[in-house]
């Protein structure tokens, strides 16, 4: 009696995680995997071989991902800069305002209200979370994740209006002028109780 024996098939998994520090204390991660199966008879440095290219097609999956520009070389991988940059293509959500005196950072605080509305996924809304007290009601309600610059909705000018500009609109919630000056108020309320 014959019998035909199938060789044995042997399956990899192959795993990624990365981590790209897009502030100062904050970080991002990405993470993929794969399964693949060879045949049972393939040789060992073929298997490592197959292992060793889905490993670098991960981990150039999970750099784009995170929007990092990036270079791999036989020991590590050196990150480049910010590849991918946020942004709506479309048109602004308004009109740009005329420019204002340059705040402390060397960026006008108009021309980061504007950044804000036009690449909000390249800023971190932390107004919500301070409403809620899980976050801490001092600092900023928007911070930038490349350079950690912050906007605060609870600071008021010299005449006592809202520092932000009249014409900002949250980006995520569409709020605008009244509602924004509200939430500022909550939040100053928060941060004076603390």
């Amino acid at each position: 009696m014959a019998t035909s024996s199938k060789p044995t098939e042997i399956r990899v998994t192959v795993a990624r995680r990365s981590v790209a520090q897009v502030a100062p204390y904050e970080s991002e991660e990405a993470s993929a995997s794969i399964e693949f199966s060879m045949e049972g008879d393939s040789a060992e440095a073929d298997v490592v071989a197959e292992a060793k290219a889905w490993g670098d097609r991960l981990a150039t999956a999970n750099y784009e991902a995170l929007g990092v520009g990036f270079e791999i070389t036989e020991v590590a991988v050196r990150r480049l800069q910010k590849s991918v940059s946020g942004g709506n293509p479309g048109a602004a959500v308004a009109s740009a305002p005329a420019p204002a005196a340059p705040a402390s950072s060397g960026e006008s605080g108009d021309v980061l209200w504007r950044d804000l509305m036009d690449n909000s996924d390249q800023w971190f809304t932390n107004w919500p979370d301070q409403l809620a007290g899980t976050e801490n009601a001092k600092r900023p309600a928007y911070r930038r994740k490349g350079d950690g610059k912050g906007l605060w909705l609870a600071r008021k000018d010299a005449t006592g209006t809202p520092a932000f500009p009249h014409w900002f609109v949250d980006p995520q919630t569409g709020k605008t002028g009244e509602a924004l000056a509200e939430v500022g108020k909550q939040i100053r309320q928060k941060a004076n109780a603390v």
